[in-house]
C-alpha cells in the first residue's frame, strides 16, 4: 500500500481490488477441497453452514443475510433439499412460516468441507504471523459486520 504521502494511487490501493485478488485464491482453494470433492458451489456451502449456526432459520431470512431474492433462495434450498442435505418444516407458531435444518447427512458434509476450508485457508495465511491472521479475519468481520448489520 501507498502511503498517504503518495499523490498517486494506484489498483494496491483500492479496496475491491484487494479483495477480488484475495478472493482468486481463496475461490481457487475453495472449488479444488470442497466445490469439487463435496459437489458444491460457494454459495450452496455457505447457505448450509448458515443453517447449522441459526438452526431453525426461515427462508426470508436466509434470503436477506445472503442478499438473493426469496425466489432466488427457494432454488437453492429447493437443490439442496432434493440431496437430502436440508429439510423444510413448518412453523408451529405460523402455519405459513417455514424452517430450515440440516439433515444428518448435510451435517455430516458441512462438518467435513468446513475442516477442509480450515485447512485451506490456513496454508493461504501462512504468509501472515499469527497476529496478523486474527487482524485480518476481525477487520474483515468488521467490514462485512456492517452491512449484515443493515439487513
Amino acid at each position: 500500500m501507498k502511503t498517504q504521502k503518495s499523490t498517486r494511487a494506484t489498483m494496491d490501493d483500492v479496496l475491491g481490488y484487494q479483495l477480488v485478488q484475495a478472493s482468486i485464491a481463496t475461490n481457487k482453494a475453495f472449488h479444488s477441497e470442497v466445490g469439487k470433492p463435496f459437489d458444491l458451489r460457494p454459495v450452496e456451502f455457505t447457505l448450509l453452514q448458515l443453517v447449522r449456526e441459526t438452526p431453525d432459520i426461515s427462508p426470508t431470512r436466509l434470503a436477506k443475510i445472503l442478499s438473493v431474492t426469496t425466489p432466488g433462495i427457494t432454488a437453492w434450498i429447493d437443490k439442496l433439499s432434493s440431496r437430502a442435505l436440508l429439510i423444510r418444516s413448518k412453523s408451529k407458531a405460523d402455519g405459513r412460516a417455514q424452517h430450515l435444518k440440516l439433515t444428518t447427512k448435510g451435517s455430516r458434509l458441512v462438518d467435513e468441507a468446513l475442516q477442509k476450508l480450515l485447512v485451506s485457508d490456513a496454508q493461504l495465511m501462512s504468509h501472515l504471523t499469527a497476529g496478523e491472521q486474527l487482524m485480518l479475519l476481525e477487520l474483515l468481520g468488521k467490514f462485512s459486520g456492517a452491512r449484515q448489520s443493515k439487513l
